[in-house]
């Protein structure tokens, strides 16, 4: 059975993986490092199945309920903004015991860039003298690790998918292949968003109200940044990469008058109406935009995310 057959746009890092099990080579302790929505879940569970089924035959049973004794998910509780000191404690306590069913045990630990640093350095202790059978996978967005374990793991790097491979992946569950295009390139490489956005029942409506706050935040009225974020709030992290897209896009155009080269046909029609802007400011709008973005998954208030969105674009415009 091959684990790793769903995960797309990451050859590299999964014949480096596969190599690993093949050579009966693994390491004790990995970072799996690149933006969200790339596959590093996936892949670090296939690395965990393929490893595990190996020593376990009738391992296939429990994953399908999400239930191996060797295997530990943690991550970030619904009701918390990072990883705390005590569920890392959890960890330790769960590596006291041996394993069950294989000769491994393995901990994959999501989102590891939330972690306090309490709960960082007690992964470092852990990593310092790690049981002879234990495997520790850190998913990572960001490279803002201590170096100290940074230094004890092995480095797997996974890059955002091309949206040419995006646009296929959908087309090839149904999507039809106008909305993959657009969607494909929404997704800014991450599949995940791209499906979340494809699922997206009034997916025309929100394009349309994207194009309308665009247009209202090119007014000099502040008052215009609130009511962006009210409208923002309906769909968040969507209209987020709307608007986004939609500077990148003015941007561009501003710069090279190449309308091909927009993601976006329809946003040369905006760029139109931007004047006398600098496309630097434009493209530092970008960047913070793509950082705040990555909030909307937090135990953060989504409103005041999208206010600062609203606010980059509307001065980014002046």
């Amino acid at each position: 059975m091959d684990y790793f057959l769903n995960i797309v746009g990451q050859e590299n890092a999964v014949r480096l993986l596969k190599k690993a099990i093949e050579l009966q080579n693994v390491s004790h302790a990995y970072i799996f490092l690149g933006p969200a929505g790339t596959g590093k879940m996936l892949c670090a569970l296939a690395f965990a199945y393929t490893l595990i089924h190996q020593e376990d035959e009738k391992a296939p049973l429990y994953f399908r309920e999400k239930a191996h004794p060797d295997i530990l998910i943690i991550e970030k509780a619904e009701n918390r903004s990072m990883i705390s000191k005590d569920q890392i404690k959890q960890m330790e306590s769960w590596f006291s015991l041996k394993p069950y069913r294989s000769k491994h045990r393995i901990v994959i630990i999501r989102d590891c860039h939330l972690m306090t640093l309490e709960a960082a350095n007690a992964v470092l202790k852990i990593l310092e003298e790690p049981p002879e059978y234990g495997i520790i996978i850190l998913i990572s967005e960001r490279n803002s690790l201590l170096e100290t374990i940074l230094s004890r793991c092995q480095l797997v790097r996974f890059s955002a998918v091309p949206d040419s491979v995006i646009e296929k992946f959908l087309v090839d569950r149904g999507i039809d292949h106008a909305e993959a295009c657009r969607v494909s390139r929404l997704g800014q490489g991450s599949i995940s968003n791209a499906l979340r956005f494809a699922s997206e029942e009034n997916f025309q409506e929100i394009w349309e109200s994207a194009f309308k706050i665009v247009e209202d935040l090119l007014g000099d009225e502040v008052i215009e940044v609130f009511n962006a974020a009210e409208k923002m709030e309906k769909a968040p992290l969507l209209l987020g990469s709307m608007l986004e897209t939609i500077l990148r896009d003015i941007c561009v155009y501003k710069e090279t008058g190449d309308e091909k080269l927009a993601d976006i046909p329809e946003n040369i029609k905006l760029a139109g109406l931007v004047k006398g802007t600098s496309t630097n400011r434009i493209r530092e709008a970008v960047t913070k935009i793509n950082l705040l973005k990555t909030y909307y998954d937090r135990n953060i208030n989504s409103l005041l995310i999208s206010i600062n969105i609203s606010y980059e674009i509307w001065s980014a415009l002046k």
